[in-house]
């Protein structure tokens, strides 16, 4: 295996990735338009634990299981679809996503629980981390690794892209944010479950 090659390749592909919207990135970007870029410091640390974990067990265990029981897929899917449509129901409820001094609208465990069920880790587990990356525990940490250095630039990122938004000056955009970020998150939900069930 050529480190240096793998890791540039596994670098490129989870950029991509990672820069497409998704559940995750939508609340990083909630946290960083409540809060800002720094106090979301935390939330990306749990995003980055969220799809170490996902990646693990999708390369590890479940992809070998999901050839003897589909059905496990489908399970899945929909437990995320529900737990998206619950927050999509929290933030679009609010009349607007304002600071607040007790803490942000969007929790680690929130975000841990959006990133552990978000499908991208399937899809980082399967097409962007090699085969060779789950032969030996040093190869896929190197692999980990490539994949945790672009993670958080791209998470701050998006918190950035968040508090972009909320230096808006006009009043308009600061009311529908929750409802389009609700918005969001709901049609995710629908495609999950639409993907599961068809």
């Amino acid at each position: 295996m050529d480190y240096l090659t793998a890791s540039f390749n596994i670098a490129a592909g989870a950029a991509l990735i990672l820069l497409m919207p998704g559940p995750t990135n939508t609340l990083l970007m909630t946290s960083g338009y409540t809060s800002g870029p720094a106090r979301t410091s935390p939330l990306i640390a749990t995003e980055a634990f969220g799809y170490s974990i996902a990646i693990s067990v999708w390369g590890f265990v479940l992809i070998a299981l999901a050839t003897r029981y589909p059905d496990l897929g489908i399970g899945l899917k929909l437990l995320c679809a529900g737990y998206l449509g619950l927050l999509a129901y929290r933030i679009a409820s609010l009349r607007q996503l304002a600071s607040e001094p007790r803490g942000s609208v969007v929790s680690c465990r929130a975000l841990l629980m959006v990133t552990l069920l978000n499908p991208k880790a399937l899809i980082l587990a399967s097409v962007v981390f090699p085969r060779e990356a789950y032969t030996t525990v040093e190869r896929f940490g190197w692999a980990l690794l490539s994949f945790l250095l672009i993670l958080v630039p791209i998470g701050f990122t998006w918190a950035w892209l968040g508090t972009v938004v909320s230096r808006t000056p006009h009043h308009n955009v600061h009311r529908w944010v929750p409802k389009l970020v609700g918005l969001s998150l709901m049609s995710f939900s629908v495609y999950l479950t639409y993907s599961a069930l068809k």
